[in-house]
This record gives C-alpha cells, sequence and structure tokens, in this order.
C-alpha cells in the first residue's frame, strides 16, 4: 500500500496528467458533438441513411462511445509513468528503497490501471452530460437503458487495461520518446489502416484496437455493423493482451539492470 500510495504521489506531483485529463475530455465530447451535429442524414447519392434521427436511442449509444477517448491518454500516461523513473534516473533509489523489484512494477500497473478507470469516469460524465442536455432542448428523452450504459462500462474497462498496457510498454521500451511515439504510432496509424482495409478487417478486431473497440461499440441496424467480436470476448482478449504483456515487461523489468 505504502508503494501505490507513492505511485499515486508521484502521478500527481507533475501537471502533466491535468493536461491529458482535459484532452481526453476534449477528445471525448468531440465524437458526440459530431454525431448528435449530423443527426439523421442521409447521404445524397443514394439516399440512405448515414445517422440515425437525433429522438432515436440508436444515436446515443453512437454519442456515448466517446467516453472511450480515455483509453488513449491513459496509455500515454501509463508509458510516461515508468519511463520518466528512467529518464531521470529516479528509477534506482527507487529500487534501491524497494529491492524487492516486482513490488514496484505491480504498484505501477495497479495503480495505473485505478487510474484508467478514473480517467473514463470523468470522460463519462462529460459526454453523458452533453448528450443529455443535447438529447433534451431538441425535445428527446435521454436514458442510460438499453446498449448506453454498457457503452460506459465498457469504455472504462477498455481504459483501465491500456492504463496497464501503457506501462507494460514503457517498461519494456524505456526510452520515453521512442515508447510514446511507437505506442501512437500504432493506435492511430498501424490498427486504423488494418481496420480500413477489406483484406485485413478480419485482423484488426483481434488487435488490441479492436478488442477494445468490441467494448463499446454495438451495432446499428440499418447504419453500422462493426465487424467486430462480441463485447465479453473483446473484453477477454483485450485483458490477455494486457496480462501478456504486463508478464513480460515483469520479467524484464526484475532482472534488467539499471543505474
Amino acid at each position: 500500500m505504502n508503494l501505490l500510495r507513492a505511485e499515486f504521489v508521484k502521478f500527481f506531483t507533475t501537471k502533466t496528467w491535468i493536461w491529458l485529463l482535459i484532452g481526453t475530455v476534449a477528445l471525448a465530447l468531440l465524437q458526440p458533438v459530431l454525431t448528435l451535429s449530423f443527426a439523421g442524414t442521409t447521404d445524397p447519392q443514394t439516399g440512405a441513411p448515414v445517422f440515425p434521427p437525433i429522438d432515436s436511442p440508436m444515436i446515443q449509444t453512437m454519442a456515448l462511445s466517446g467516453a472511450s477517448s480515455a483509453t488513449i491518454f491513459i496509455a500515454v500516461l501509463g508509458v510516461i509513468g515508468i519511463t520518466a523513473e528512467y529518464r531521470h534516473a529516479t528509477i534506482v533509489p527507487t529500487f534501491l528503497a524497494t529491492p524487492v523489484r516486482w513490488k514496484v512494477i505491480v504498484a505501477k500497473f495497479v495503480c495505473y490501471l485505478i487510474l484508467g478507470l478514473a480517467f473514463a469516469a470523468v470522460a463519462s460524465l462529460a459526454v453523458v452530460a452533453l448528450v443529455w442536455i443535447w438529447i433534451s432542448t431538441t425535445g428527446g428523452t435521454f436514458t442510460l437503458g438499453g446498449d448506453n450504459w454498457k457503452v460506459l462500462v465498457g469504455a472504462g474497462i477498455a481504459a483501465a487495461l491500456y492504463g496497464v498496457i501503457g506501462v507494460s510498454v514503457g517498461a519494456l521500451i524505456r526510452n520515453q520518446i521512442g515508447a510514446v511515439s511507437g505506442l501512437l504510432a500504432y493506435m492511430f496509424v498501424v490498427e486504423p489502416i488494418l481496420g480500413a482495409i477489406p483484406a485485413t478487417q478480419d485482423v484488426f478486431k483481434f488487435l488490441p484496437g479492436g478488442a477494445a473497440s468490441a467494448l463499446y461499440t454495438y451495432a446499428q441496424p440499418g447504419y453500422t455493423e462493426p465487424n467486430l467480436l462480441e463485447p465479453v470476448a473483446g473484453g477477454l482478449l483485450l485483458g490477455g493482451y494486457a496480462v501478456v504483456l504486463a508478464a513480460i515487461a515483469y520479467a524484464v523489468s526484475t532482472r534488467r539492470e539499471v543505474g
């Protein structure tokens, strides 16, 4: 518990988390704003519906998935949380103060898992407030029933697991710039490309991003039919990625020379 408290103290000592939390909320709000702005639109050429109407429960489910933005920022924070120790050489006194290294590594995993849930909760509150106000002012009725609550819970689970994944990546790639750049390139370039190419779409759903998407993306009959796993399967797969990466990071970190 002392190590866990120390990790939280380290986290809140710098202002990095504030800016990334602001980024989380800003990105979380962007998706519902765009989704609700285009509610009821149709394809000008075919006349096929593109987005459900504003009074449809389906538009709410689509808008609430904006809370998933927490996964990106908590993953980056997880990377920074451990690479900063190597960058500023504080990892040496940390391991000297706690010679049993595995306790330090586990404390970081638990810390960023909890912080992932916290970031997702803040993003969810912001998105719910926006969608509720928007829907209410247009004469609709907002609800957390149906798939809506599942979207928010799924976003929280995904963010928590990405916190562990971020720490694992940082433990394996100790260079902070390299680890953050590599993680963002994978999340924003590699996975989106694989998900957009028809020949590789079946592969995408088995990747971490596809598994996470399965937790907070639900089919909207007549509008979107995502090629993803079922939510439970996606959660288990993402959890598997987190556990495997954490095990590798643990094994490497407890044996690697520091100094």
